[in-house]
This record gives structure tokens, C-alpha cells and sequence, in this order.
């Protein structure tokens, strides 16, 4: 007879090594969250070194961006909580969004954004920080979450250096960074965001989504530094993107490929060519809806808790602040998200408080936003059809290019992998939903729906790139295979992007040390308040580097606000010297043309050459006109 001994102890029960820890419950009695004391304590630092004259520019920014993201920490989904490397990482996403949803509403209610009053907004966030329950902190960092750490820092590391081979220098490749430089010069001017641009079309106002300008305008009043300080502003950007993609994916799908995910993403062509015509709206908003995403995962799987709702509205609302048409790419992904979550999840009732609460919180703080945001649509004129956009339509092979047919390989198996396995891994949903929303907007010129469709192509790392890293950690045969794919993809991406980035620089490098003497040139014999007219490639740049009128002469694939469309036909009059341009340099007693000779339209054909006006300065990207 077999005897059977029955232990008296309970046995362990078994985790698997991928499972994350759950989060221990807070101390009882505990009512600060050391997080917000830091907050609190970085914002102090600065407000006192400010008062005896000492201006420390980095720790300005930090106590702008770092600060109110650690004080509003508990506004993040649990799981981007449960480990510090992903918790960090989600911070200057979050303090973004904080920062500029606080500046403009302050804004908007008409308070001067001078120093006292914005450490006074910080210090009001970070005092908010401290009344919020405090969450327990992850447990202390193991040899697994140091390595993924490790890997995290290496992937930015890539990251910088490939960046600096396209932004590096200074003037910056692209043109638009310099409107971002000059209305954050104007804000710091007049203390104000609803601001007229006495330079741009002869003088209208800032119509720029006012996300980005806020923190760029208070740093300056702030910091008390130049404004050509913020053109490598979108470097910061860039590198919050490669921080959300790893807190995203290590929050859901572990530490291994949050790493590759960074990587990939740091490494990628696509998002280094937005770097190179200087998409800063685009950038800026990539965090906010990567941090989207996670809040839409948590949905799916019935986790959204009340604060984190909460976190999730106020996310929308800076979305909205800071680029139209990514707050339309995310409210799509999240309508799709929604619908899915109501037909898989188990426990509808969680979804729909969920939804409720993140709607509440959203239209509580955002009478502020939506105030500054109707005020600009009120200049806009309408919009334009969607017959203006035709030009802008996606070529595929440029962005096979930009994506590597190796990736694009990767992401085809990695979709299918997802979809096939969605069901049982709730949060793969949000990333499949932004996929077909992407490609659905890609393709709207069919339903007339007006965007600029080449866009959509930069959204597609947004999915993308977590898939991939997920699909190759799934790879069998062993631990070392997934990481040596990773590798191996990553390296061939590095090299691919830093063979392009000089192709890259010199194709959006307008303003270089040649073309600058000749602006310097046409400065010196400037008069007050004299019109300047110049081709699509040199509007923005000579509006900043010269401040003075400029007229130039956009495509309508270039314009957003339709009310600016009759000023860049004026400009195309004026270069293509017809009788109407010609009457019209005599009303403005127009001196300069400035052109590109490699400039070309949106449809990416070269322009023609200006019909009037006598050459006095020729480079390789900047001709200089003189009318008699």
C-alpha cells in the first residue's frame, strides 16, 4: 500500500519567467508618492536658483517636461507602473502632454506667461502630484530589468547618432523648423499664444497647432536663452519617441522586445527622413499617441482604472493641441479600439466606465485647449477639398525604401502573426486598429476626405515597429535566436539609415554657409517692413532669418488654412511674371526674390524658374533676385 504524505506547507505556486510581477497594494496611511516629492523638489530647486540670477537652462526643462510627468505618474496605466524602466520611460510623454494642456489653458484665460506665473503652474502640478494617492513603486530593479535598461540606453544611443547625421549642423536641414523658432521668439515677445506673425503673408496670425510653441515659448521665458536654441528641439522629441515605443512594449510584452522595439525604431529610415524636412508636430505628437495606445490596451482588457482614465483624457486633449491631424488618427484608432473591446472584452461594464471617465476627464480640462484651438480655426477660412491634396498621394516605392524590404518582410509575417493571435492577446488589438486606420486614411482621396496623404506614411512605425519586435521575440528555437534576429534587422536598418543621412541633409539643407552670406547680403540693404518674395523652399527660413515680410508662393498640398491660399497665388503671380504679379511689385515695391534652383512642387516636379528680376547672388540652393 503506497503511502501518501501530505505537506503541511503550501506550495509555491508556478510563474512563468515572462509574467510580471503584480503590483503590491499601497502602505496604508501612505499619503505622498515620492515621485511628487521629487517633482516638487526639482520644481523648488529651480524657482530658487532663478531668484538669486542663476539660469540653468537643462534644469529649466527638466522642471517643465520630467517634473509634471512625476508628478502625475499615477495617471499612467498600471502597467507602464509595474517596472521602473517603463515607467521612466513614459514620463517626458506624460509631463509633455501635462505642460501644454496647463500652459494654454492658462493662456487662454488670458494670464501673461511670464516666469513667476509658470514656475507658479508647476508648482500647481506638482501640488495636484502630491494630493493623489500614492501607488507602491516597482520593486527593486533585478539583473533582467538593469540589462533591459541597458538595452534601452543603447537603442537611444543609436538613436543620437544617427540624428546627428541629419539635424546635427546649424541652420538645420528642412523649413519648418524655423516657424517654430520664430513663434516661440513672438510668445516669449508678447507673452501670449494668440499671437499675430507680423512676417508671414504679409502679416497674419500664428495659425500653428499651439502643443509644441507652448513649451517652446515658456522655455524661452523661462531660460532666457536664444530662440535659435530650440531649432534641435525636435532632436528631444525624437528621443521621447524611442522612450514610449520601449515603455509600450515592455509593459505588455516584456523586457526583450522593449529592447528590440527601441532599436528598431531608433534605426529606422522612415523616421529619420521626418527629421530632415523637420516634422516637428508630427514628432511631438508620436509619444502622446504611443501613450494612447497602452491606455487603449488597458481598455480592451477591462484594466482601465478611474486615474488612469483620467490620464487617458487628458492624453486626447494634448494630442489635440498639438497636431489636428494625429489627434484624427488617434480618435480613429480609439473609436476602432472601443468598438473591439465591446465585443471581446468580458466585462462591458469596466469598458464603458472606462470610456466614461476618460471622456469626463477630457472635457473637464479642456475648455482651455478647445478655446485656443477654435480662436485659430476662426482665421483659418475654411479648408481646402481634398482636390488639392491629389498631389500628395503615397509612392510606394519611396516607402518601401524608407522602410527596407527586409522590414517590410518582418512586419507582413508580424501582422499575421498578431491577428492570428489577438484574441488571446487583448492588447495586440490598438496596434491592429492604428495599422487600418492608417492605411484606410491613406487612401481617403477615394471618399474626397482632404488630408495630406504622404503623412500617413510616418504613422505606420506607430504599429509597425511594436509588431515586428513582438513577432521576432516569439521566434522558436531557443533564447538566442529572437535576439539575433533583432540584431541582425536592427544592423541593417542602422546602416541603411546612416548611409541615407547625408542623402537626406543635403536634400533638405536650403540654408547652408553659401546660401546664409547671401542672406546676410539682401538683410543688410533691407528697409523697415519690406516685402520679400520667395519659391515653397524658402518661405519659412526667410521669414525667420530675415524678419521681414515675406510672400511666398506655396503649392495648396502645402497649405492647411484656406484663407492663405490667395496670398501664395499672389507670390506664383509674382514669379511667374504675369501682368498681375508685376502690378503687384509695384503696389508692395517688391526689391528680392529668393529661389531654390532645385526646388521642386508637391507633386515633386521642378518649378520654373522666375520670369523678371536681375540675378545678384547664385549658390547651389539659393538664388537672389534684384527688380529694377
Amino acid at each position: 500500500m503506497t503511502r501518501v504524505t501530505i505537506s503541511s506547507k503550501p506550495r509555491r505556486p508556478v510563474v512563468p519567467q515572462w509574467a510580471e510581477p503584480e503590483p503590491r497594494p499601497a502602505a496604508p496611511g501612505r499619503r505622498l508618492s515620492p515621485l511628487a516629492v521629487m517633482a516638487a523638489a526639482l520644481v523648488a530647486v529651480d524657482a530658487l536658483l532663478s531668484a538669486v540670477g542663476l539660469e540653468l537652462p537643462a534644469l529649466s526643462l527638466a522642471a517643465l517636461v520630467l517634473a509634471p510627468g512625476l508628478a502625475l505618474a499615477a495617471l499612467l496605466p498600471e502597467p507602464l507602473r509595474r517596472s521602473w524602466t517603463a515607467l521612466v520611460a513614459s514620463l517626458p510623454g506624460l509631463g509633455f502632454a501635462v505642460i501644454s494642456v496647463t500652459v494654454i489653458s492658462a493662456a487662454s484665460a488670458g494670464a501673461p506667461l511670464e516666469p513667476w506665473l509658470v514656475r507658479l503652474l508647476l508648482a500647481a502640478v506638482a501640488a495636484v502630484g502630491l494630493a493623489l494617492p500614492a501607488f507602491e513603486l516597482p520593486s527593486r530593479p533585478g539583473r533582467a530589468e538593469l540589462a533591459a535598461g541597458l538595452g534601452l540606453v543603447a537603442a537611444l544611443a543609436l538613436g543620437l547618432l544617427l540624428q546627428e547625421r541629419v539635424i546635427g549642423g546649424y541652420p538645420l536641414p528642412g523649413n519648418d523648423w524655423a516657424k517654430y523658432v520664430l513663434y516661440a521668439d513672438e510668445i516669449r515677445a508678447h507673452g501670449s499664444l494668440l499671437i499675430d506673425n507680423p512676417f508671414w503673408m504679409l502679416g497674419v496670425p500664428f495659425r500653428e497647432d499651439p502643443g509644441v510653441p507652448a513649451l517652446y515659448g515658456v522655455y524661452l521665458v523661462l531660460g532666457g536663452q536664444s530662440a535659435a536654441s530650440l531649432a534641435h528641439g525636435i532632436g528631444l522629441f525624437f528621443v521621447a519617441q524611442i522612450l514610449s515605443v520601449f515603455a509600450l512594449v515592455r509593459a505588455f510584452w516584456g523586457r526583450g522586445p522593449a529592447v528590440a522595439a527601441a532599436a528598431l525604431w531608433a534605426a529606422l529610415p522612415l523616421n529619420l527622413t521626418i527629421l530632415g524636412w523637420h516634422g516637428l508636430a508630427n514628432v511631438a505628437a508620436f509619444p502622446l499617441m504611443t501613450l494612447l495606445l497602452a491606455y487603449a490596451a488597458c481598455l480592451i482588457r477591462g484594466e482601465l482604472r478611474d486615474l488612469a482614465a483620467v490620464g487617458a483624457g487628458v492624453t486626447v486633449v494634448a494630442l489635440a493641441a498639438t497636431h489636428r491631424l494625429s489627434l484624427v488618427v488617434g480618435l480613429a484608432t480609439l473609436a476602432v479600439s472601443v468598438a473591439a473591446a465591446l465585443l471581446l472584452a468580458t466585462d462591458r461594464r469596466a469598458v464603458v466606465r472606462g470610456v466614461l471617465v476618460a471622456a469626463t476627464a477630457g472635457i473637464v480640462v479642456s475648455p482651455g485647449v478647445v478655446y485656443d484651438l477654435v480662436t485659430r480655426a476662426r482665421t483659418f477660412g475654411g479648408t481646402l477639398s481634398s482636390r488639392a491634396y491629389l498631389s500628395s498621394k503615397i509612392d510606394l516605392g519611396l516607402l518601401i525604401r524608407d522602410l527596407t524590404i527586409p522590414f517590410v518582410a518582418a512586419v507582413a509575417i508580424a501582422a499575421l502573426f498578431a491577428f492570428s493571435r489577438s484574441r488571446r492577446d487583448r492588447a495586440l488589438v490598438p496596434l491592429l486598429c492604428m495599422l487600418v486606420v492608417v492605411a484606410g486614411m491613406a487612401v481617403s482621396w477615394l471618399v474626397e476626405f482632404p488630408l495630406s496623404y504622404t503623412r500617413m506614411a510616418y504613422y505606420l512605425p506607430l504599429s509597425l515597429v511594436p509588431l515586428a519586435a513582438i513577432a521576432i521575440w516569439r521566434l522558436p528555437r531557443g533564447r538566442w535566436l529572437a535576439p539575433a534576429a533583432a540584431g541582425v534587422l536592427t544592423a541593417y536598418l542602422a546602416a541603411v539609415s546612416f548611409s541615407q543621412a547625408d542623402d537626406v541633409n543635403r536634400f533638405y539643407s536650403f540654408a547652408n554657409p553659401g546660401s546664409v552670406r547671401g542672406l546676410d547680403a539682401v538683410s543688410a540693404q533691407l528697409r523697415p517692413r519690406e516685402v520679400v518674395v520667395t519659391d515653397r523652399c524658402w518661405s519659412f527660413l526667410a521669414t525667420w532669418l530675415l524678419h521681414t515680410r515675406t510672400l511666398p508662393a506655396l503649392d495648396p498640398a502645402d497649405i492647411q488654412p484656406k484663407a492663405e491660399l490667395p496670398r501664395a497665388r499672389q507670390a506664383h503671380a509674382v514669379l511667374s511674371g504675369s501682368p498681375e504679379g508685376r502690378a503687384l511689385v509695384r503696389r508692395l515695391h517688391v526689391r528680392f526674390l529668393l529661389v531654390d534652383p532645385g526646388c521642386s512642387s508637391a507633386n515633386g516636379q521642378p518649378t520654373k524658374p522666375p520670369r523678371l528680376g536681375r540675378p545678384v547672388f547664385v549658390s547651389r540652393r539659393l538664388v537672389i533676385l534684384r527688380l529694377g
